[in-house]
């Protein structure tokens, strides 16, 4: 990939006004299998390359891509870009491209190192074997087999009664697999030069429990992961379940302001839409985020901290670089509390005077912008409670004489990054009396991102990554419960 890079780049730079260029390539193999209650209905087996180039003329800016990669197909896309760049408005605030590493304005120290446990050989294998399909709908038929195993458990968590339920029937829906194994490139007149890949791996399953006296509640489950071997298939399919079972029989709740466990899922889904952004710097400089001149300020509990690393182990989002060359790393957002940072490109960066904190999201047919990685959520040491910041789910829910816990929410989407405002329906959610859970329906919360930042009280021990958030269950003071 690199000749082919490094041709467009000298390309580019023949051009007599054209004064920087970058060149940012992908690769992608992905095999996915799309499930229909319990059959395969759709196999497929994607490889995919493409490139983009972005070229730099008088600070206008110009860039396009291509995935044909025969010479006149690339010879093109580099001349439509130096062609939008000649005809783009200036942008005084464009710093240039990023140098590498030890040549940068700060000089700074961190090198260009390999996250560990990101590539697995085991997933390369599948997707270049003859028998890849098959392995991949034998890892879905697992799945399956977890939904059959435990189709009648009614035990979902600590307070929900053991035993079997009579009349209970559960039929998977819909499910998927992928596997994938994706390389990045990255080229520029500067002298940045780097690549990385790794391999991802997901599964996830829809089901409905119903009773005879026809009540249907639904329950999903999903794993992802960047190696094969750590993704137990019979557990997506029997926690499905559980949470499908674990969700008949749901009572009404009083509306009321009461203590509310979210799980990471719940959180997730939440902060996707309102908290990740509102960090992103260019959401803040275009003053999109309640966070804008904000900075050492406190925000939120002072438990709470907030950390992106793109550099974690294991990490679904970690890498070697971001999407402009720089190296990635760890930057904490929120210490105790306190509001330190923002999530940096280098265009953002040079904005504020200060560095790229190796946040630049890309693919190769769109422009670099800040984003998050790995979003870890953890807990400092707090004098909130008798045991610090963290305690085990079971300890979380026994503090608690009336509240909620939630697993997922929906209709996060609507709430507002700008204010932070709120108004999402629980899904899956459970009641809490003196510890003991009991299903519940027609459950909304609403209220303000900040104020949930800043009510955390304890911090569980189950923490997993889903998508680009890490974190345990959270506990929060007080949410607006409505029924």
């Amino acid at each position: 990939m690199f000749d082919l890079m490094k041709k467009m780049l000298q390309r580019a730079l023949k051009e007599s006004e054209c004064e920087q260029a970058e060149i940012y390539g992908e690769r992608g193999d992905v095999l996915s299998v799309d499930l229909e209650r319990s059959e395969v209905k759709k196999v497929k087996h994607i490889k995919s390359t493409g490139v983009g180039v972005r070229v730099v003329v008088s600070k206008k800016i110009g860039f396009s891509y291509t995935t044909a990669l025969d010479e006149a197909s690339v010879e093109k896309c580099v001349e439509q870009a130096v062609k939008q760049a000649r005809v783009s408005e200036q942008d005084p605030d464009f710093p240039g491209l990023p140098a590498p590493a030890a040549a940068s304005k700060r000089k700074r120290s961190n090198r260009y190192t390999k996250p560990e446990k990101t590539f697995d050989a085991r997933i390369v294998e599948l997707l270049g074997s003859e028998g890849g399909c098959e392995d991949a709908i034998k890892c879905c038929r697992e799945m399956l087999a977890g939904t059959e195993e435990c189709e009648v458990s009614r035990e979902v968590r600590r307070g929900v009664k053991r035993g079997v339920k009579r009349g209970v029937k559960c039929s998977p829906t819909e499910g998927s697999f992928a596997a994938a194994h994706s390389e990045t490139f990255v080229l520029n007149s500067e002298g940045v030069e780097a690549s990385d890949a790794g391999t991802f791996v997901s599964a996830g399953i829809a089901v409905v429990a119903s009773e005879n006296k026809g009540e249907e509640t639904s329950g999903w489950e999903s794993k992802a992961s960047r190696a094969l071997s750590e993704l137990d298939f019979q557990w997506v399919g029997r926690e499905a379940v559980k949470m499908a079972v674990g969700s008949l029989g749901g009572k009404r709740l009083k509306t009321a302001e009461i203590p509310v466990v979210f799980s990471p899922r719940a959180l997730q889904s939440l902060f996707a839409y309102t908290l990740i952004p509102q960090l992103n710097a260019e959401n803040v400089q275009r003053k999109q985020s309640p966070y804008h001149d904000k900075k050492g300020e406190v925000v939120g509990s002072e438990i709470l901290t907030i950390v992106d690393d793109g550099t974690t182990p294991s990490g679904l989002n970690s890498r070697k670089m971001d999407g402009e060359g720089v190296p990635s790393q760890a930057t904490t957002l929120v210490e105790n509390g306190v509001l330190k940072n923002f999530l940096y490109d280098s265009y953002t960066a040079a904005k504020d005077d200060t560095e790229s904190t190796g946040n630049a999201t890309r693919g190769f047919d769109n422009l670099p912008s800040p984003g998050a990685t790995n979003f870890i959520l953890s807990g400092g040491g707090g004098r909130g409670s008798r045991r610090g910041s963290r305690a085990s789910k079971e300890e979380m829910l026994g503090e608690i004489r009336e509240g909620l816990f939630v697993s997922d929410l929906i209709g996060a989407h609507t709430a507002s990054r700008a204010s932070g405002d709120f108004s999402v329906v629980a899904q899956n959610a459970f009641g809490v009396r003196n510890g003991e859970l009991y299903p519940v329906a027609q459950v909304m919360l609403s209220g303000n991102t900040q104020e949930v930042l800043r009510r955390v009280e304890l911090f569980g021990t189950d923490t997993r990554q889903i998508y680009n958030l890490v974190s345990p269950s959270v506990k929060v003071s007080k949410v607006q419960v409505v029924s």
